[in-house]
C-alpha cells in the first residue's frame, strides 16, 4: 500500500489522475469520496483470463504460474505509460 501511494503521489505532483485500491475493502484509497468497489478478483478473472476457486463465500485468484499464492492488488492512472514506469522506477523500494 505504502509503494501504491508513492506511485500515486508522484503522478498527482506531476499533474496525472491515479489512485490504488484497498485490496480488503476494494475502494479507492486516494479518491475516498467515489465509494464506488472494484472486484479485483472478478476483475483480473475476465481482464487476464485467470482461473477463480470458490473458498467459502470468496473467491481466490489463480495465477497460471503461483496458483492461489497471490493477492490481487490494482493501480489505475490516466498518466502516459512513460510517466508511469517513471514513477514505478522512482519509488523502487518504497514500503519494502
Amino acid at each position: 500500500m505504502a509503494w501504491a501511494k508513492a506511485i500515486c503521489d508522484k503522478l498527482a505532483v506531476e499533474g496525472h489522475w491515479a489512485d490504488y485500491i484497498d485490496p480488503c475493502s476494494g475502494l479507492p484509497m486516494v479518491h475516498t469520496d467515489l465509494n464506488v468497489v472494484y472486484p479485483e478478483v472478478p476483475a483480473l478473472s475476465v481482464l487476464m483470463g485467470y482461473q477463480t476457486s470458490n473458498a467459502g463465500c470468496c473467491k481466490v485468484l489463480l495465477h497460471p504460474t503461483w496458483g492461489s499464492a497471490v493477492y490481487p492488488a490494482s493501480l489505475f492512472t490516466e498518466a502516459p505509460r512513460e510517466a508511469l514506469l517513471a514513477a514505478i522506477h522512482a519509488c523502487a523500494g518504497v514500503g519494502v
